[in-house]
């Protein structure tokens, strides 16, 4: 199963996770950005197709400047 999880979190035996580059507390991004709440579940689903074996990979998301 995907996992969304926080950067700080690496390192931790989950089969899938999929790190984000946000501050603590919010996995999806910023509060009432709802497209990028549904950009980032989306690439964290889409790794249940396309992760092969377990592993961790950190989607290509920033947090705002």
């Amino acid at each position: 199963m995907a996992t969304v999880t926080l950067a700080m979190e690496k390192g931790v035996a989950a089969p899938r996770v999929a790190f984000v580059p946000f501050p603590y507390n919010y996995p999806m991004g910023e509060p009432g950005d709802g497209t990028r709440h549904r950009e980032v579940a989306l690439a964290a689903l889409g790794l249940l197709n396309g992760l092969d074996a377990p592993g961790e990979i950190e989607l290509p998301f920033r947090w705002r400047d």
